[in-house]
């Protein structure tokens, strides 16, 4: 573009304006229906910015922004037009920040506006010319809208106005074209490059800013980082960072992997017994609809939390053996193409938050006081579980000291799983942020409450008819429920194996822990490791898809995509072989005596890591379901966990594990 319209762009005078970078361009909303839009802000625009951003700070420039947001939580102040046009960013909302990539310090100028000109609601006239500015930078968007309005007023009003191009967007790539064209006038258009080497050209002094930048060009910026991850056999999620300009090449072929990467126990251990060594190579080829990307956070300094699920596959593109999320994906089609049926499924997770200092003294069990003391911590877990896609329901304190629960909407099977990692994940970094500590581990002191992690299954014909639900049987459990019941249950001991994988989670599975010591099914009772959950019955058009079964003795130190695929194998196993139920438990099954329990087929579950990990290797049909190199390696990872772990006391082991998980 040519420099006609300006002769000069001295640093002293220039100011650079952000107009409209904040979250409320980049909600789910956006993302769903304007992905065209989503992406040029995310992958170029941001990017684009951030290194303008830069430059003018080394060089002195003013950095200013304006974003839309009412002075007013009702929204009284707005201009007629975002009346009319329902356009409402309430006062401090979320919505109304600044995104993180490109957020202000704390000396830069904000203005809040309530209308598309930032010149005709904000007095940024008046403070630009208090500060001697004769040369306006701008960013943003829309193009067509806001930017637009921002370029032509300026122009009228006097300022040399320059519009980076590749650091603006609107909906569609025609209409920023379109606009970009009919406002040229009105200002210098350059893109990003060619304003840099005009900084460049026109201050000469610049090698004078800092020892060790000659020139602009050589100015250290931080780089965004996305990270594609896999979560493994043992429920801890690794990965390799690439650069997030870089992206889309590793879309095509990932990243190297190794296969022993999956022999690692959960003190980082690699177990001697695994078929790899040190040969073998991998790639983690990324899901693009698994990615994360959550901007901002509670510390403004914490870089954009950006990662994306992987699959491991072979060299030659073949899911490996040894992938939990194949796995599951497996399954699923299983489910779909040979019974016709597809699942909803949601996890629900416990864990125990604490402050670092224990200035915080534990509030009453399910209180109001116990949430708002960790408000802050909730809120922005809440909002970042949205951003991130996780679409959170419910955060609740729960019957522990510092602990809490959050909950989540049904999907499908590899979503839910995804999700369930995201929830831990996304936990662990506000938590970090915060300086708190979160521990998902199923106890975190000898005599403390435990975690779990609650796990809701439903099941539907391929045109959405709830399948587990029948008014006409008891409990309203269909056949078919009755036999997935049934199938989950005759697995369950080797279950256990892969849904409460460490020792510790055997210190939860106890009578009268409601986190199930005995092998039952049962109606609305939290003893049952397979429980018929309630529904709303004032709500009776809505019942059948309500009705869902929820199992139990699972925890955060599990694989979700593993432990998900197993049960459900159990489950259709159960339908295959039509299995029915001898009984359906309505009472405490440790207030039966032995007999009572065997006369309704009740029996007990596994009372430590080892018995379970027996009853997995005994189990015919999980040997014949599990690919041997992924069986084989579980079995020797958790060996190796158990001899690392052996002389641990009680108290020793849950502070163990509380520290990894």
């Amino acid at each position: 573009m040519s420099l006609a319209r300006i002769k000069s762009i001295p640093a002293s005078q220039t100011a650079i304006l952000l107009v409209d970078v904040q979250n409320s361009e980049i909600d789910d909303e956006h993302k769903r229906k304007l992905p065209w839009y989503y992406n040029q802000i995310m992958n170029v625009c941001l990017p684009n910015m951030k290194r303008v951003i830069d430059v003018g700070r080394s060089l002195g420039m003013e950095i200013m922004y304006t974003t839309i947001e009412s002075l007013t939580a009702d929204g009284r102040d707005r201009s007629l037009d975002h009346k009319l046009s329902n356009i409402f960013i309430p006062k401090n909302s979320y919505l109304g920040q600044v995104i993180h990539d490109v957020a202000p310090l704390d000396d830069d100028i904000w203005l809040k506006k309530t209308s598309s000109g930032v010149f005709n609601s904000t007095n940024i006239d008046y403070l630009l010319r208090n500060l001697q500015i004769n040369y306006l930078v701008i960013m943003g968007m829309l193009t067509d809208q806001c930017v637009d309005m921002a370029v032509r007023d300026a122009a009228d009003k006097g300022y040399n106005v320059i519009c980076i191009d590749d650091a603006c967007t609107t909906h569609t790539k025609q209409r920023h074209e379109n606009a970009l064209s009919a406002f040229k006038g009105y200002c210098t258009i350059l893109n990003t490059e060619q304003f840099i080497q005009k900084v460049q050209e026109y201050n000469s002094n610049l090698k004078n800013v800092t020892e060790n930048c000659p020139t602009v060009k050589h100015i250290v910026q931080s780089t965004s980082l996305t990270t594609l991850v896999t979560t493994d056999l043992i429920g801890i999620t690794r990965g390799r960072s690439v650069p997030t300009y870089d992206l889309e090449k590793y879309f095509k072929t990932g990243c190297g992997w190794v296969p022993a990467d999956s022999a690692l126990t959960p003190q980082d251990v690699i177990a001697d017994a695994n078929r790899w060594g040190s040969h073998g190579d991998l790639r983690l080829l990324p899901d693009k609809n698994s990615r994360v990307q959550i901007a901002n956070g509670p510390d403004s300094k914490s870089t954009p939390l950006d990662y994306i699920h992987c699959d491991i596959v072979e060299t030659d593109g073949q899911i490996w053996d040894c992938c939990p999320r194949g796995l599951l994906k497996r399954e699923m089609q299983y489910y779909q193409n040979k019974l016709g049926m597809k699942i909803n499924v949601a996890f629900e997770h416990e864990f125990t938050l604490m402050n670092k200092t224990d200035t915080h003294p534990a509030q009453p069990s399910f209180s109001l006081r116990s949430q708002r003391q960790q408000n802050q911590f909730s809120s922005w877990l809440m909002s970042s579980l949205q951003a991130a896609h996780v679409q959170p329901e419910m955060f609740l304190s729960e019957y522990g000291p510092n602990q809490y629960e959050v909950t989540y909407r049904p999907s499908d099977p590899l979503t839910a799983a995804d999700r369930a990692v995201n929830i831990r994940e996304i936990t662990r970094d506000i938590a970090r942020q915060l300086d708190l500590t979160v521990s998902f581990a199923p106890l975190t002191s000898v005599n403390g409450i435990s975690n779990g992690v609650h796990l809701h299954i439903s099941i539907d014909d391929l045109n959405g008819k709830p399948l587990f639900y029948d008014e006409n049987r008891p409990f309203n459990l269909s056949t078919i429920g009755e036999h997935w019941s049934a199938g989950v249950l005759h697995h369950l001991a080797a279950l256990c194996a892969i849904t409460a994988p460490t020792p510790v989670s055997y210190l939860r599975l106890k009578p009268r822990h409601w986190s199930s010591a005995y092998g039952c099914v049962g109606y609305r009772n939290r003893e049952a490791p397979i429980r018929i959950c309630p529904t709303v019955d004032f709500d009776e058009e809505t019942v059948p898809k309500q009705y869902n079964l929820e199992y139990r003795p699972m925890d955060g130190t599990s694989s979700p995509h593993l432990s998900l695929a197993c049960i459900l194998f159990a489950g259709r196993y159960g339908i295959e072989k039509k299995l029915a139920l001898k009984s359906i438990l309505t009472t405490d099954p440790h207030l039966l005596d032995e007999k009572e329990r065997n006369n309704k087929d009740i029996f007990s579950l596994p009372t430590s890591l080892k018995h379970a990990l027996e009853m997995l290797k005994n189990n015919r049909h999980f040997r014949e379901y599990l690919p041997v190199p992924l069986l084989e390696t579980y079995l020797a990872v958790k060996n190796q966990e158990l001899s690392i772990i052996n002389q641990f006391d009680d108290q020793t082991l849950c502070e163990h594990y509380a520290r990894i998980y």
